[in-house]
């Protein structure tokens, strides 16, 4: 048999080393870090993240993530701590009953207009409160600014004298139901101290930051977890950061949803 010319032996293990040689490790083969970024939170979201991460926790970490989870927790007590005990946290559920209470309030006030003013002079009066209190719309605006206009038209009504005409249109217990609910909803929020513990606005952002740096730092060293070139190793870690990607998901759907349409404000804006 003849031997092989040597360009084309050459050729012939050129061609075998590019069969038999590995993918370079792509795009596809890398571990997206960027989608765990954090967002900038406020004390209420950052005590909520806190929270959620601690609860998807890998089952099986080392001992440096279970060390910055030690740490992630102890921020999220002293957090909770000047948070007024973590009500921060579920200013959703007051947000909610806030709504109920209001909206209540307002329409059983509303009832009163549409009685005849013939049989019923006082629909008058009633219109009156009504024109104050009436605008339901503010019960769509974020928390702070909720709790502020709620809180202006309570006041409007003091210093028009018109407080216990809404009480009596109203009910009694209905209006109470607006006021307990109105400074439950405050002190959950931050705007009010609880009761027996006053801490200040520099005790709440120094916990929030380090709050906040607990979180960052624990989710680097869960996303470290996460191999490049082993997808197998991934799905634990997407498990255990999944909140932060709820929340910048839900922070994407926020700035790209319409504005609502402005409706000329029924009272004055704070």
């Amino acid at each position: 048999m003849r031997p092989m010319p040597k360009a084309k032996a050459k050729a012939k293990a050129k061609a075998k080393t590019k069969t038999t040689a590995k993918p370079k490790a792509g795009p596809a083969h890398r571990f997206e870090r960027a989608a765990y970024d954090l967002p900038v939170l406020d004390l209420a979201e950052a005590i909520a993240l806190a929270a959620a991460l601690l609860r998807t926790k890998p089952a099986k970490a080392p001992a440096v993530v279970v060390e910055e989870a030690t740490r992630l927790a102890k921020a999220l007590a002293r957090a909770k701590a000047v948070g007024h005990g973590g009500e921060h946290a579920d200013a959703k559920a007051y947000d909610v009953a806030m709504d109920r209470a209001w909206a209540t309030f307002v329409r059983r006030i509303e009832d009163w207009t549409d009685l005849p003013i013939a049989q019923c002079p006082a629909a008058i009066e009633a219109a009156k409160v009504h024109r104050i209190v009436g605008d339901l719309s503010i019960l769509k605006l974020n928390y702070l600014a909720e709790f502020a206009q709620i809180g202006a038209r309570l006041d409007s009504l003091r210093r028009e004298g018109m407080l216990d005409d809404a009480k009596r249109f109203a009910g009694d217990a209905f209006l109470d139901e607006v006021m307990r609910c109105h400074a439950a909803y405050g002190t959950a929020l931050g705007v009010f101290d609880a009761p027996e513990k006053k801490t200040s606005a520099a005790d709440r952002g120094e916990a929030r930051v380090a709050l906040v740096e607990a979180i960052a730092e624990y989710t680097h060293h869960v996303t470290a977890l996460a191999r490049a070139g082993r997808p197998e190793s991934w799905p634990a870690v997407e498990t255990a950061l999944a909140p932060i990607a709820a929340l910048r998901t839900k922070r994407t759907d926020e700035l790209r949803a319409p504005p609502p349409p402005k409706v000329p404000p029924a009272h004055p804006p704070v």
